[in-house]
């Protein structure tokens, strides 16, 4: 399923278990995800980008194939709140990984918005990398309310 948005495009691929992938695209990837996930999903994304502050937490993620300890940092990137950022360095420490694994976990997420990498910064307000796309990053995070 394309989901518009004013970012263009996400491409929604869910299976029995959760969303298998959430992410920025130009084209379709497959099968069209139907079912009540991908209409859960699509509503809270367009109300997202509509100025409502949604979260995701209710949304199943299939993890298959997912490390135990990208998982734990998967769920625990999901807590972030709307307009807020944690570092990397603090994540890393909460959760006993290297601040370069925290960064590696966010770039190779599939669950974009519903796992909030963006929402992920240096400790010195940096935004630090985001698979490319740092200007999609900071326009996420200016969006919320998170940075200047």
């Amino acid at each position: 399923m394309l989901i518009p948005t004013p970012i263009g495009p996400l491409w929604l691929e869910v299976s029995p278990e959760g969303v298998r992938r959430l992410e920025p695209t130009l084209f379709s990837r497959g099968l069209e995800a139907k079912g009540p996930v991908a209409e859960r999903v699509r509503e809270r994304v367009l109300a997202y980008f509509a100025g409502e502050k949604p979260d995701f937490l209710d949304i199943p993620l299939d993890y298959t194939g997912v490390s135990p300890k990208r998982v734990a940092l998967y769920e625990r990137v999901r807590l972030i709140p709307y307009g807020r950022t944690e570092s990397y360095g603090s994540l890393a420490r909460e959760l006993g990984l290297s601040p370069r694994a925290v960064g590696a976990g966010m770039r190779a997420s599939p669950f974009f918005l519903l796992v909030p990498a963006h929402r992920v910064i240096h400790a010195d307000g940096r935004l630090g990398g985001f698979a490319g796309q740092e200007g999609l990053k900071a326009w996420l995070l200016r969006f919320e309310g998170a940075w200047p």
